[in-house]
């Protein structure tokens, strides 16, 4: 029986929504009990969980601190989620399938939205280039909006709301793996670097469906015209009396 281990990481902000924390709790009783169950059943290729949290740090770095610790503990494997995701309890699991069944896979994630409009998977396309001018490389990515639904699929770059890695993968990368000056998003940033320095073949299985908790909206009147314009519900108007305050 062969013994892998998956370094559970967190970057968390410590803003953790009630909705996710209670989804998230859920999932480590999940992961407990799936981890004996594996053991008893003594299967071939059996998984440990060990659990990593950055606190408060600015989400790069947090990123950059957690794969320092999976390196250090020498495991096989980090997953990442972020603190404001919704997981399906038994995601763990169906990724770590994944990788089995197709060791082709570095780098997966699950189907994960963006949290603001116009809410878009976050699953990209990437062009490289170099420019003449600056001489230096550079890279444009795009959302794949029309993606496969219910499928594995390969692409140039994930979101890491959630993200399931190879170490191997990362042990062939140089640091920094995550934080840059770059203007795109840390998780851009690793997995063109992944594929430059490691050769790495990125996926999405876009069967695995994540929630992303939005920010609660504050009502105010603001909101409510703009509800009743989105909604094109007729107001009429009401004679009033005053048109000011009298002392």
């Amino acid at each position: 029986m062969k013994t892998l281990k998956v370094a559970i990481s967190i970057p968390s902000e410590g803003h953790t929504l009630p909705e996710a924390y209670d989804n998230h709790l859920l999932l480590s009783f999940h992961l407990g009990r799936m981890q004996e169950m594996w053991r008893q059943e003594k299967r071939p290729i059996c998984y440990e969980f060990h659990w990593h949290t950055a606190g408060r740090l600015l989400t790069p770095m947090a990123r950059e601190s957690l794969i320092n610790a999976a390196l250090n503990a020498d495991m096989d494997y980090i997953l990442m989620y972020d603190d404001d995701m919704v997981l399906p309890v038994d995601m763990v699991e169906c990724m770590l399938q994944d990788m089995e069944q197709h060791p082709e896979i570095d780098i997966l994630a699950p189907l994960a939205f963006m949290r603001n409009k116009p809410h878009y998977a976050v699953l990209y396309s990437v062009t490289e280039g170099y420019d003449q001018q600056t001489h230096k490389p550079y890279y444009i990515n795009e959302f794949i909006k029309n993606y496969p639904r219910n499928k594995i699929i390969e692409c140039d770059a994930v979101g890491f709301g959630a993200v399931l890695i190879k170490m191997d993968v990362i042990r062939k990368m140089k640091p920094p793996y995550c934080f840059s000056t770059t203007g795109s998003g840390e998780d851009i940033f690793f997995c063109i670097k992944a594929k430059q320095e490691a050769k790495a073949r990125i996926f999405m299985d876009t069967r695995i469906k994540l929630g992303h908790l939005g920010k609660p909206a504050i009502i105010d009147e603001d909101h409510f015209d703009k509800y009743i314009k989105d909604s094109k519900t007729e107001i009429k108007e009401i004679p009033y009396k005053y048109n000011t305050y009298e002392k």
